[in-house]
């Protein structure tokens, strides 16, 4: 390993949006920090002396449900994270001998519980997109067989940042009457997302990411459809029909199970709320020539760019191979000479890396979100000229 020379910059500047956000909205933090101030309550759905958090979890409910413009808020189902969201999603909807098409550009979030259930008899096929992350729909079409059940798909890669075609992926996938599941971590804020018109049975989300919100929470949103053929994977108290050992099957209860997340709620419903009154188009303009202008810098550099360099077809993530030296060396000089904080290696998607060419030797990973400056790219593109042409000098 390359010793670094030096840090030139007294202060950090943070390029791992896609990963989470940085800071929160002010007016996040003033809710949850008067909600810890004056709220001491216990599961609300068992107490009578104070519904506050009963209130905190409809509201939640209902801005969710506006901001994806789903039918019915009982069908949004709180969970920690994404994560789980899909694990509850694959297990619920899939048993042994049904057949699903995911792609090859999924996050381990999708990846690893589709390993498991194949070990379960669950048939899988992943539909290859090319080299920069793109998906041709129609291939869905060839993938079909009789027991297909589900198609699952991210919105965009966390490392390649192409959007995939959804709503005619969903639409082909709907004409053959299958389920459709959207894994939304990487676009939802970037782009407007409508549950109804997409075709999406199933929409999952994270709270801590582009929404603003804090770590702990998120959900995904059901379809009648999906309401009505998906199973309880976990079980527990509701506060409702104790006397059976039965999960109760009205919503939300049949898919939430132990005490919520009162506070997480809280900061995604009023994140929401505040990425409302910016706009998200406005949000999408700003990431957008964030991401021309990084983009615009990096032409002539030693380095390859992965994914297509289409800002309107991509999310604000940009993953560089460098040519002449190691990923983490040049995660490490970034860092410890410019204070640039990025994500190297595989980005928790062996199978996007292994689509682009760059599994053997990782990637670099920038990505921005509302909160980045010019100012900030300037820095990083200045950066990596130094490193990569000039020697780090």
């Amino acid at each position: 390993m390359l010793k670094p020379k030096g840090k030139e910059s007294s202060q950090t500047t943070y390029m791992n949006y896609a990963a989470t956000s940085l800071h929160k909205p002010q007016p996040v933090i003033d809710a949850v920090t008067n909600y810890l101030q004056n709220n001491n309550e216990i599961t609300p759905q068992r107490s009578y002396l104070n519904f506050s958090g009963q209130n905190i979890i409809f509201q939640g409910r209902e801005a969710v449900a506006d901001f994806f413009h789903a039918k019915d808020s009982s069908k949004v189902i709180f969970t920690q994270n994404i994560t789980l969201s899909l694990n509850m999603i694959l297990h619920g909807l899939l048993q042994t001998g049904d057949h699903v098409i995911t792609t090859s550009v999924e996050h381990n979030a999708v990846m690893r519980p589709l390993y498991l259930l194949e070990q379960e008899g669950v048939e899988v096929s992943y539909l290859a997109c090319d080299t920069a992350g793109e998906l041709t729909p129609e291939k869905i079409e060839s993938a079909l067989q009789k027991n297909t059940k589900l198609l699952v798909m991210t919105h965009a890669s966390n490392v390649l940042a192409s959007v995939l075609p959804v709503e005619r992926c969903f639409e082909i996938a709907h004409k053959h009457k299958l389920l459709t599941v959207l894994d939304t971590a990487q676009t939802a804020v970037f782009l407007p997302i409508d549950q109804q018109s997409s075709h999406i049975d199933v929409l999952a989300f994270t709270g801590h990411k582009s929404l603003l919100a804090l770590t702990g929470i998120g959900g995904f949103i059901l379809s009648e459809k999906a309401a009505h053929q998906m199973q309880p994977w976990l079980t527990g108290g509701t506060g409702l029909f104790s006397d059976s050992v039965v999960q109760p099957d009205i919503l939300p209860d049949k898919f939430e199970a132990g005490t919520p997340n009162n506070v997480g709620i809280l900061s995604l419903k009023t994140s929401l709320e505040w990425i409302k009154q910016i706009g998200i188009k406005n949000i999408q303009e700003s990431e957008q020539a964030l991401t021309q202008q990084f983009l615009s810098g990096l032409k002539g550099m030693p380095l390859k760019i992965l994914g297509n360099t289409d800002v309107t077809n991509r999310v604000p993530v940009v993953s560089v191979v460098p040519q002449q030296l190691e990923v983490n060396e040049l995660t490490q000089f970034l860092y410890e000479d410019y204070g640039i904080i990025t994500r190297h290696g595989l980005h928790c998607a062996p199978s996007a890396h292994k689509t682009a060419g760059s599994f053997e030797t990782g990637a670099l990973r920038f990505s921005f979100g509302f909160e980045t400056t010019t100012t900030e790219i300037n820095h990083c593109l200045t950066a990596l000229e130094k490193i990569l042409i000039k020697g780090g000098n």
